[in-house]
């Protein structure tokens, strides 16, 4: 099973591999995040609910928390289904991971090691790991976590992170560093002034570096505030450290302090000799005899800056490390509006007294039509640091190399904003290692020592909640949570655009949140939204949309066609007409550019802001761009997906009736590089055929009722190619979309009525029937299989009337309408002879054969199976062998032949966990459990039957959940655990019932009988 990481020290994050997963929606990260930190990881229903509600649960909690389980399971397994990480524990749930894959678990275990090695001597091997344990918090505890559990550990983990960096700097003060500790214990009094030890680390700090007077300032400063805040006078250890300050304690000073030697010339001091204060850069400063000029540039920062910890801590770290060889090169890189220029001017001023010497500022305007020349910008430092006029050379050459001798041995800070490439920041670095650089572009640098290049994204929502709460107050947020929330959401979490809907809601203080969420809900006005007096989200873009070429600007125009998440590169190589070498070459440039994400290798997509930028482009500039894009996508799609289907399905007739494309597609060695493909494309195909469904739709209103002409001629076309795409995606599980698959099949249907297309609604109906059955909703999908029925015989598609027959028959199955079932078979199977396709009749057959068995025929059932497994076409037909090999043991168990039942189910789910068949592994894997209980081998269905429910839950089959709850309810019985039978029973009828299937009458007799027979015991 691949490596799962949890990060609870902040926003919760999961890594599989590195690879970050899905973490859903607040209320679910609660769920997991509470099982993580209960001991054992386990809890139970009651515990589950008082931990994400409180006192307050909503009616359907335990529904609730079942479906949060279920989505857990589908993100924790995806890459090993058959790998148990969340199990059902009692009435809950417990996690099968090891604590070293928990933050939280790590800190524990670094806070042990550390105290071990600071009782043991090891002082400097103590504050190494209260370092380590100290960067595994990534901003505050479980954020955005809501819940009283949750809110509990934030305090206690927030609490934690306090006691081990005060206990961090207590070792840098036992060792030596005071000076490099007194700006960081300066901020923690002032962000935690009623705390006292930080108070008593600072003047020690203070008195440690020779500054006497300042740590008694911090101690009349500390007094005053807590006298006036809680009325009480410092405790004794703040006391008498400041009796011990005024009588020159000589135990105050470390035995062995830090060595200062002069960096890099290999020269040492003794203690004795060492400076009384340590120097505060990670360099020596060499004294000139006329001293230069010490400027002070940095404008000022944002005063509300939010967040970012990590990346401030990083930054921060590097521009102060000492011992250094070269200067300090640090690039923050990100898209236009992300807040990079805030992050650099906020961490240069917290390390600017690191850099006595003076910080130098520019702004390189690289997204301007004319960017700063690096000539120029060298004239205004050296201008700055005291060089004159008529001393300053003409060329950019001499510029640089007298910048470079005037800043040599000088301890400088230098922020270069907003720089386009790497050419134009090259004059502009120092030399010394005295010096720090901090860098922000649009570009990431290649070619260029660069000693830091961080990657700045979008907020957390947390982050961006909080920037809106500064903005608008708390009040205003209380009052709508949920819209403040979609609001920022609305914003894609940029911090640019956080900051305009803030100032635009603050300066309307009568409007709703939500008002202003609806008018950012239309995409092609959102851009129009998002500004507020200077600040524009699209002026920003457009920036660095400048900076493009003409191919670049293209590609960033025309993938942002389709509206999915992600697009991968042969794809994109059919929507930019070129082969798949180039189309790499130019989406890795525009990830580059920060114009495009790449997550994971070989996957791109925009930020959503940013596509509606780039659609906007596209109309602008040609407005069928988007459409070509559309097509020549659609069409390899629909190519790609056929040969995916004739692995799958080699032998089925529909596939020589898809709708033609002239856009060619991948092909595939065998049936799992199709499956792996479409699990990877599945969601891209089905994201583009409901947005060609919708737009089929527009096209024929805009008409009046039915496209004409050329333009109706092509909507058609595409209409048929987006039902075919989906149909040709029928024989792969994606039993966990159906919700999203009925809405598009919905919308199919709409546009072919619209265009009056009998041919295309009839299969688009087929769709809406498939998806229903598959979802057990059988009043729909009888329905829709009859409309499509009559459809079909009206334009004599052949093929998917013979598909229809047999889904009706299905669903008369389903609804113990054996004869009809059988008939509706029968008329499948004859067309299927009719049509030549021999493997279909097949599966029909078998289909027959399990209305057989539920209407007491179980031997001419067996008599079938067999047969249709002797035969030639199921030897290499691994679904349809599987299948078989189902309802033969399902034929033998309802005979009383339950040992080889278990065989054949054994065989069937070997078969399924080989081909990856899911569905079909759940329903084999509860007929086991149900034919080893008959056995009395309950040992072995225990763990059968609840690892089916889990699958079932995964998938999101309600029908085959509800068979689950009642084979495991029957072994739990006959274990003598009859309550917790009798409640999944109940579970069972409830499901069956609001699915309107039969089968509920059997869990209501098995609820009345185990009644009885409780009764029975009590008498």
């Amino acid at each position: 099973m691949a490596s799962l990481q949890f990060s609870l020290l902040g926003p919760l994050r999961i890594l599989r591999d590195s690879t970050p997963l899905p973490v859903g929606y607040p209320q679910q990260q609660a769920m997991l995040a509470t099982l993580l930190l209960r001991p054992g990881r386990a809890a139970g229903v009651a515990d589950l609910i008082d931990a994400l509600w409180g006192t307050e649960p909503p009616a359907k909690a335990v529904s609730t928390l079942r479906t949060y389980a279920w989505r857990w399971r589908r993100i924790l397994t995806a890459d090993r289904p058959d790998q148990d990480v969340l199990v059902t524990f009692g009435d809950g749930y417990r996690l099968h991971v090891p604590e070293e894959s928990i933050d939280a678990f790590q800190v524990t275990r670094l806070t042990a090691q550390a105290e071990r090695a600071g009782a043991q001597g090891r002082p400097e091997q103590a504050r190494e790991l209260l370092c380590q344990a100290l960067e595994l918090w990534e901003g505050e505890p479980l954020a955005a976590i809501p819940g009283p559990f949750a809110e509990r550990q934030r305090q206690r983990l927030g609490e934690l992170r306090l006691a081990l960096l005060e206990e961090r700097l207590a070792y840098e003060l036992a060792l030596g560093h005071a000076a490099r500790c007194v700006p960081e214990l300066t901020e923690l009094t002032t962000e935690h002034s009623l705390r006292e030890r930080p108070y008593g680390l600072l003047m020690t700090a203070l008195y440690q570096a020779g500054r006497s007077a300042d740590a008694l300032a911090v101690f009349r400063d500390a007094r005053r505030l807590l006298i006036d805040e809680l009325g009480v006078e410092p405790g004794p250890e703040l006391e008498g450290l400041h009796r011990r300050i005024l009588e020159r304690d000589p135990t105050l000073v470390p035995t062995a302090p830090e060595s200062i030697g002069l960096v890099g010339s290999g020269a040492e001091t003794d203690a004795d000799e060492a400076p009384e204060q340590p120097e505060p850069a990670p360099g020596p400063r060499q004294e000139s005899t006329a001293p230069l000029p010490r400027p002070a540039q940095l404008p000022p920062p944002e005063p509300d800056f939010i967040g970012r910890e990590r990346l401030v801590d990083t930054l921060g770290d590097c521009l102060r490390q000492p011992g250094r060889s070269t200067p300090a090169v640090a690039v923050l890189v990100g898209m236009g509006g992300v807040g990079k220029t805030s992050l650099a001017l906020h961490v240069a001023h917290r390390v600017r007294g690191t850099f006595p010497d003076g910080q130098l500022y520019a702004d390189l305007h690289g997204g301007d039509a004319v960017p700063s020349r690096p000539e120029i910008v060298l004239a205004n430092f050296l201008s700055a640091l005291g060089v004159t006029a008529d001393a300053l050379p003409d060329d950019l050459e001499s510029r640089t190399a007298l910048f470079r001798s005037v800043v040599d041995g000088r301890r400088m800070l230098i922020v270069l904003d907003n720089v386009r490439d790497a050419q134009q920041l090259r004059p502009l670095l120092p030399g010394t290692e005295c010096c720090a650089v901090v860098v922000t572009s649009r570009s990431r640098m290649a070619g260029l020592p660069v000693t830091l290049q961080l990657n700045v994204d979008v907020f957390h929502s947390s982050e961006a909640n909080e920037l809106l709460c500064r903005a608008i107050g708390e009040t205003r947020m209380a009052a709508e949570p949920q819209a403040a929330l979609d609001l920022v959401e609305a914003c894609g979490f940029l911090p640019l655009a956080v900051r305009i809907v803030a100032a635009r809601l603050a300066a309307r203080p009568m409007w709703s949140i939500a008002s202003l969420r609806e008018r950012l809900a239309v995409e092609s006005r959102r851009l129009d939204e998002l500004r507020a007096g200077e600040l524009a989200v699209e002026a920003v873009f457009e920036l660095s949309y400048r900076q493009l070429t003409d191919e670049q600007a293209a590609a960033f125009r025309r993938l942002a066609a389709v509206d999915c998440a992600e697009i991968g590169v042969a794809a994109a190589a059919a929507m930019l007409g070129t082969d798949q070498a180039d189309a790499e070459d130019v989406l890795e440039s525009l990830v580059d550019a920060c114009m495009l994400e790449s997550k994971v290798s070989g996957r791109y997509g925009y930020h959503d802001l940013l596509r509606a930028f780039a659609c906007r482009k596209s109309r602008g500039k040609q407005p069928d761009e988007a459409s070509v894009a559309q097509d020549r996508l659609l069409g390899f799609l629909l190519s790609t997906t056929c040969e995916a289907f004739r692995q799958a399905a080699p032998a089925d007739p529909v596939s020589g009736t898809f709708t033609p494309s002239d856009t060619p597609g991948l092909s595939f060695a065998d049936l799992a590089a199709a499956q792996q493909w479409v699990s990877v494309e599945a969601e891209e195909a089905r994201a583009l055929v409901t947005q060609v469904a919708r737009e089929c739709a527009a096209a024929c209103a805009e008409d009046g009722g039915t496209a004409h002409g050329v333009r109706g001629e092509h909507e058609v076309r595409r209409l048929r190619q987006a039902i075919d795409l989906l149909i040709a995606l029928s024989p792969f599980d994606v039993s966990t979309c159906y919700a999203e698959l009925v809405s598009t099949a919905d919308t199919l249907v709409s546009a072919a009525v619209r265009h009056r297309d009998r041919a295309a609604e009839g299969r688009a109906r087929f769709l809406q029937c498939t998806y229903a059955l598959a979802a057990a909703r059988l009043c729909n999908a009888e329905a829709e299989a009859r409309a499509a029925l009559t459809a079909c015989r009206e334009v004599g598609d052949t093929v998917v009337l013979q598909q229809v027959l047999n889904d009706l028959g299905l669903i008369a199955q389903y609804l113990s309408r054996y004869d009809e079932a059988i008939a509706h078979f029968n008329e499948s199977i004859a067309l299927a002879r009719q049509l030549g396709h021999r493997s279909g009749e097949l599966a029909i057959t078998v289909n027959a054969a399990l209305v057989q068995v539920r209407a007491g025929n179980a031997a001419e059932a067996v008599a079938v199976c067999r047969e249709v497994l002797d035969g030639d076409v199921y030897a290499r037909d691994i679904p349809g062998r599987a299948y078989a090999l189902y309802v033969l043991g399902l034929a033998l168990h309802t005979l009383g032949n339950h040992h080889e039942a278990v065989a054949r189910f054994k065989e069937c789910l070997d078969l399924c966990t080989r081909a990856n068949l899911r569905s079909r592994s759940v329903h084999a894997r509860y007929r086991l459990a149900e034919s080893l209980r008959t056995l009395g081998d309950l040992e072995q269905a225990l763990p059968h039957a609840e690892r089916a429910l889990a699958q079932c839950e995964e998938i999101a089959s309600e029908r085959d959940q509800g068979h689950a709850l009642m084979v495991l309810g029957r072994v739990l019985f006959d274990l003598g655990r009859r309550a917790e039978g009798r409640a999944l029973w109940q579970r069972a009828y409830v499901l069956f019932t609001q699915l309107k299937l039969p089968d509920a009458s059997e869990a209501a007799t098995l609820l009345r009988a185990s009644e009885r027979e409780l009764a029975g015991d009590c008498g």
